[in-house]
């Protein structure tokens, strides 16, 4: 454990140690992703993503053991157990930071098959990350302001068509698809101006999940219901693990039951895309609750101590 370096030094080697293992891990990854672009044969396809794989897994471990030696950190894991699959699975999250990312790898532990984002397509622009991530097929999602939408309707179908895309991906090759449902990091002001109900949440964007699961939700093993709360570090926890300052995560995992209240198509049937987003706002308003009693565990147990 290095916890005890000055902050400044920790910065330096938590850089230096990411960094390291993006490259070796990207560089390979873009290679494969260039050759599955010359070479699209299936076999050729099933090799590259056995290939990615495994880099996959070791990038999550390193970041496991990077994040363990410079950080202290005191987890508290709660909710059900997580099972060891092979399958595909579907991981629905808040979120606070860029730290989820890497942290969702610290919890799930490669107990489940490699984790794909619906991410921003801007961060497609990220030194060698960014490149990686295209090469794993991560759905890029794009953001279109409410007038260029009012122009051109037809850009709402966008993300519908990325989204169905990465879902069959999901069932040729399997994978966890991660959706992060408010759509952006949490803060007090984005709640203000989005008039949330919820305390510590975002309102939930549905349509992505909603499509994924109609898509592809008989298929998956397991869909997963997460949700982070770091008390040490609420406003720049990224910024914070990289100077060694992150001592206590919570975390809460639920699986849940695959009932009628998913089972549907969001697209076409109006009744389920109305009948989903109320499940989606009850789930959101549960979730709400469990970061409340985060906070008060926090509050009770460790905070000023």
């Amino acid at each position: 454990m290095l916890s005890f370096l000055p902050s400044p030094i920790l910065v330096i080697i938590n850089s230096i140690l990411i960094a390291i293992n993006v490259i070796v891990i990207a560089t390979p990854m873009m290679l494969l992703g260039i050759i599955k672009f010359l070479l699209p044969f299936h076999f050729v396809t099933v090799m590259i993503e056995k290939c990615n794989y495994h880099l996959y897994k070791t990038w999550v471990f390193v970041n496991r053991c990077i994040i363990r030696l410079t950080n202290n950190i005191n987890w508290h894991i709660t909710g059900d157990a997580i099972p060891n699959t092979k399958k595909s699975c579907i991981v629905i999250s808040n979120h606070i930071s860029w730290l989820d990312i890497l942290f969702i790898g610290c919890v799930y532990k490669g107990n489940i098959p490699t984790t794909k984002f619906f991410m921003k397509h801007s961060l497609i622009y990220i030194p060698f990350a960014g490149l990686a991530c295209y090469a794993l097929g991560m759905p890029f999602l794009r953001r279109f302001p409410k007038e260029k939408l009012l122009k051109n309707p037809k850009l709402r179908n966008k993300d519908i068509q990325t989204t169905k895309a990465a879902c069959k991906r999901l069932i040729d090759f399997p994978t966890t698809l991660i959706n992060f449902v408010e759509g952006s990091r949490f803060t007090a002001e984005k709640a203000k101006v989005a008039r949330s109900p919820y305390k510590y949440l975002l309102p939930p964007k549905v349509a992505s999940l909603g499509v994924a699961l109609s898509e592809i939700g008989d298929q998956v093993e397991y869909i997963f219901n997460n949700t982070f709360y770091y008390p040490d570090n609420p406003k720049k926890a990224f910024v914070d693990m990289m100077k060694g300052k992150v001592k206590n995560v919570y975390v809460n995992v639920e699986i849940l039951e695959k009932t009628d209240a998913i089972k549907g198509n969001y697209l076409e049937d109006k009744q389920f895309k109305h009948d989903f987003t109320m499940y989606m706002r009850d789930l959101w308003e549960k979730k709400d609750q469990v970061l409340e009693k985060m906070h008060q565990d926090y509050e009770t147990n460790y905070k000023n101590k």
